[in-house]
């Protein structure tokens, strides 16, 4: 006798609801979203490229936008793929034709790549955060680092870890033929229970969100007590509210990810068993879709918002006008101050002298009258 197992099925007007979810959430509001942000993203880079930008942080903060711009167009390809592409093509006509290719794409580029740059993106806003760390706490070691730094002990820790966690991504989907059609289907080991529990789960929830999440609160925490308890530099402060930001923002499009992650470690066996339920796939079109989409998107508004010489330089940029008027600028007022501050300094170095003068010859006609 089969024993009925007691799943939680939803109703046909939960699945509805999914169904449309899906379409609005996971592909037309993650495609605009995605679409708005590989624009901002370019416009931060370039304005970020500047010879008047250029320092450790701001560099660090063009690699994290390089990340962020890869990662949502692959998250365009993806919302695409899951909701607007049939499940299975046929190379009679174009449109089959393209899902083809973008089937034989997605196993071992589209799908692991995605992976990739959303770790990237994690990591390297750790990366930042020590960035800054290291120059409140360690301005000695911060300040005789060699040129080559960022590249090397900042950029590529980021791509080597994020390529090695995500290393399995590569075998878990393969494309399946059938005469001229094809689909995407799992493989033997993504169902493997083992890989399931022990990698899908806790690995990624520990390395991509519970220790990150851990990291970024205690490196900016201490970072932000600290820059608030001395006479720090305009620069600073610039540099700390701008991380601060970033770092929050990230948290708050993170948690909900970690949160479902949570419970799908200390439900498998229900999961594994009946699939997951209703409530969580809805869940997942916010916190796996839309959510990371946003975080990859609003950092442009923080340094918008934040940073005042961000915001001159981007309207220089949009009016076609150059930075170099703005420093010349300054360079000039600063060059009339010095003259004046000359001037003022010759012309009381004079009275000076004529004080010295006058103090000697009172002293000799007082001697003759002597």
């Amino acid at each position: 006798i089969e024993m009925e197992t007691d799943c939680p099925w939803g109703t046909e007007a939960e699945y509805k609801l999914l169904g449309n979810i899906d379409l609005l959430v996971g592909g037309y509001a993650t495609i605009a979203l995605a679409t708005l942000g590989v624009c901002a993203n370019i416009l931060a880079i370039s304005v970020f490229c500047n010879k008047s930008f250029k320092s450790n942080f701001n560099n660090l903060l063009v690699a994290l936008a390089v990340f962020d711009l890869l990662f949502l167009v692959v998250c365009i390809t993806e919302s695409v793929r899951r909701n607007f592409e049939d499940r299975s093509s046929n190379t009679s006509s174009f449109s089959g034709l393209a899902t083809q290719i973008h089937h034989r794409l997605f196993p071992y580029f589209l799908y692991p790549l995605h992976n990739i740059l959303l770790t990237c993106s994690i990591f390297m806003t750790i990366s930042i955060s020590i960035e800054r760390y290291l120059a409140i706490f360690h301005p000695l070691v911060y300040r005789n680092r060699s040129y080559s730094w960022n590249l090397s002990c900042h950029i590529l820790p980021v791509l080597g870890l994020s390529v090695i966690i995500n290393a399995p991504k590569f075998f878990e989907s393969e494309v399946i033929y059938d005469g001229e059609n094809s689909r995407i289907s799992l493989t033997e080991m993504r169902f493997d229970r083992n890989y399931s529990v022990y990698y899908q789960n806790w690995t990624r929830f520990l390395v991509l969100g519970l220790v990150p999440m851990l990291l970024l609160i205690f490196l900016n925490v201490r970072v932000f007590i600290a820059i608030h308890s001395r006479k720090s530099s305009s620069k600073e402060m610039t540099y700390s509210t701008i991380l601060l930001l970033i770092v929050a923002i990230f948290i708050l499009c993170h948690m909900p990810r970690v949160a479902l992650n949570i419970y799908e470690v200390f439900d498998y066996e229900q999961i594994s068993e009946c699939g997951p339920p209703v409530w969580s796939m809805i869940f997942k079109n916010f916190s796996n879709d839309i959510l990371p989409a946003l975080n990859s998107t609003i950092n442009f508004f923080i340094y918008f918002l934040a940073g005042k010489k961000f915001r001159r330089s981007l309207l220089n940029l949009a009016f076609c006008r150059n930075d170099r008027q703005d420093n010349i600028l300054s360079k000039t007022s600063f060059r009339t101050a010095d003259t004046r501050v000359a001037g003022h300094a010759e012309e009381a170095a004079k009275k000076v002298k004529e004080i010295i003068e006058m103090k000697k010859t009172g002293v000799s006609r007082s001697s003759s009258i002597i």
